[in-house]
């Protein structure tokens, strides 16, 4: 499987969700749509990024078929109600962190990503840096 062959969708159009927009469109991954704040934010952000579709809800970017992968970048009490209905309908999921926002909220979407059979990762981007090296 290519790159190019795995449609993508997100969540949040803040600084985080442009972010990683562009991380995949450099990467050659289509970015299928956005799923904003609002239907009408949605719209807005996704003209703006010269995306082809806002989503008005997260069971419309759910129901889109060409969606593999979405990727989480909304507000943080958001991310575990969000990556449950993502891994129930079958889709792969790349969530900012926190995970959740109670370790028994992740732990339950631990499970169910275990028992998914698809990719779940938390984007941690200052893994490597120094202090954290140092801490591990």
């Amino acid at each position: 499987m290519r790159v190019s062959d795995v449609g993508a969708a997100v969540i949040g159009g803040g600084f985080i969700g442009t972010v990683h927009i562009e991380g995949l469109r450099r990467l050659g991954v289509p970015v299928h749509g956005l799923l904003g704040s609002s239907p009408q934010r949605g719209r807005e952000r996704a003209e703006e990024l010269g995306l082809p579709r806002a989503y008005a809800s997260l069971d419309e970017l759910l129901d889109d078929d060409r969606v593999e992968v979405v990727h989480v970048t909304s507000p943080n009490h958001l991310h575990h109600p969000q990556v449950r209905d993502i891994l129930a309908a079958g889709r792969h999921v790349l969530c900012e962190k926190p995970l959740a926002m109670t370790s028994a909220e992740s732990a339950e979407l631990v499970r169910l990503a275990a028992a998914s059979r698809r990719v779940a990762a938390v984007n941690f981007n200052i893994r490597f840096y120094p202090l954290n090296q140092h801490l591990r």
